[in-house]
């Protein structure tokens, strides 16, 4: 190595001038060592201010040897986006689905690290509007208190209609749920009908197939229960459930009478119940790939075997029978399913994602 100094110029590599010095030095070079050592995984990812269309994904960051340079976003097995900080918001999403996501670390050497835990998420369902519903007066009689699963209300508001959306409960899928409603009186016991409606399919509207859950013809007894089943097929997540109480007669979802109470809350419908698989040689049943692009193949399933696929809004998307252990899927979009199994009298569920 030659280091020169020259007086008032750049010195040049090799020739003479009158006034600076020149020093040589050697260097020895080695053959570096490359870099193999992954960072370690991302820990708690978590998703949070989750929206019809986006979710924020934050995380702790990883560790390596040398330096993590980048983290890996992926949604499944889709790479969505290398980012340099320990946040995201993934976007473009679908309303009333499910996704997973994880995160990956990398290095300047293009090390990766092992995915990070992975986080459920479900978009909120599409915005919607309900009809009204009310008792003009509820001098005489209102709604005492309402129980359901986690729902213990005693309800002091005076108001024809209240709104207790902001309490809620879970429900399984294909589960049996109990509600009991406590009239209150306020001097005079009279006679009071029920209804209770659940918005199955979330489209807005109580009138549909079903959704009207349990019903009370009028009388005095004091506290009234019900019970009912969710259906296998209902939407998975949160919707309106709407509980009415109605001087002498069972009033309908979008009623305004003149005696009573009309109170609203949610319930958020699970898929607990679906996805038990049953105790039956269907048990064993393995599907793979898994996430799968076009076919998808199940074990243990014989020739008379035949399938429906739920989307996660509980609607059909696809029906038929097995070939050879295999469904055609090429028609589905990308998403989550619940694929559910008949064979020979026996029936379960499995999940699986199409790509």
């Amino acid at each position: 190595m030659r280091v020169s100094m020259r007086y008032n110029a750049i010195p040049a590599a090799c020739g003479a001038f009158d006034y600076g010095q020149v020093e040589d030095y050697t260097v020895n070079l080695v053959t570096g060592t490359a870099d193999t050592t992954a960072p370690t995984a991302p820990t708690s990812l978590t998703a949070s201010g989750t929206t019809q269309t986006s979710t924020n994904l934050s995380w702790t960051a990883a560790t390596d040897n040398i330096g993590v340079t980048g983290y890996e976003v992926y949604r499944g097995s889709t790479l969505l986006s290398t980012v340099t900080t320990t946040s995201y918001t993934a976007t473009g999403l679908t309303a009333a689905t499910a996704y997973t996501f994880s995160v990956k670390a990398k290095d300047a050497a293009g090390n990766v690290s092992a995915a990070s835990n992975t986080v459920n998420v479900t978009t909120l369902s599409s915005s919607i509007t309900y009809c009204t519903s009310q008792g003009n007066s509820t001098a005489d009689e209102k709604i005492g208190k309402v129980v359901m699963g986690t729902i213990n209300n005693t309800s002091t508001g005076t108001a024809g209609y209240e709104n207790f959306t902001s309490l809620s409960t879970n429900a399984a899928r294909s589960s049996s749920n109990t509600i009991t409603i406590t009239p209150s009186w306020t001097s005079s016991v009279y006679s009071e009908g029920y209804a209770v409606w659940i918005d199955y399919n979330k489209n807005g509207v109580f009138t549909d197939a079903g959704e009207l859950v349990w019903s009370k013809t009028a009388s005095t007894t004091t506290p009234v229960s019900g019970t009912f089943t969710i259906p296998a097929t209902a939407a998975l997540g949160a919707t309106r459930m709407r509980v009415s109480m109605k001087y002498n007669g069972v009033p309908t979802s979008c009623e305004a009478f003149s005696y009573g109470q009309v109170e609203d809350y949610t319930i958020n419908i699970t898929s607990a119940a679906r996805e038990t698989e049953a105790s039956n040689t269907l048990s064993a049943v393995k599907l793979y790939p898994n996430p799968a692009t076009n076919v998808l193949n199940a074990t243990e399933v014989s020739e008379n075997a035949t399938f429906r696929v739920y989307n996660l809004l509980g609607q059909t998307v696809l029906n038929g029978k097995f070939h050879n252990g295999s469904i055609d899927i090429s028609n589905i979009g990308s998403g989550n399913y619940i694929l559910e199994i008949s064979d020979n009298d026996n029936v379960t569920t499995k999940r699986f994602i199409k790509k």
